[in-house]
């Protein structure tokens, strides 16, 4: 390779690296900006907003009044679930993994094994 080439291939390395920087930079600095117009918008002065309870208030009472029938209504049924899983378990047993297999004993394990 001739200095020319050596020279060129620097410049250019070089004015490569430094559009990445800049890039960067710009990159940085427009998160920045974007993060302390955020915090302004979002910024906290000590006053509640209020919340308009209004459409939520009759579910409230209904929960209050019957909390024990509202959770039951809620919650899946225990039996789908265990059901779920028992099949599950044996689908499962049946896939060649979790076949058991007898391991043929070596030697030293052979000698172990039966009684002397």
């Amino acid at each position: 390779m001739s200095d020319n080439e050596v020279i060129l291939r620097l410049t250019t390395a070089a004015l490569l690296a430094g559009f990445l920087i800049c890039k960067q930079w710009v990159r940085v600095r427009n998160r920045a900006r974007q993060r302390a117009a955020l915090r302004r918008q979002f910024q906290f002065h000590g006053e509640v907003p209020e919340f308009d309870v209004a459409p939520l208030r009759s579910r409230l009472d209904e929960v209050r009044r019957d909390f024990a029938q509202s959770a039951h209504a809620q919650a899946p049924d225990i039996h789908a679930r265990k059901s779920l899983v028992i099949a599950a378990r044996d689908r499962l047993g049946h896939l060649p993994f979790f076949q058991t297999h007898a391991v043929e004993a070596g030697p030293e394990q052979r000698a172990v094994q039966e009684p002397v």
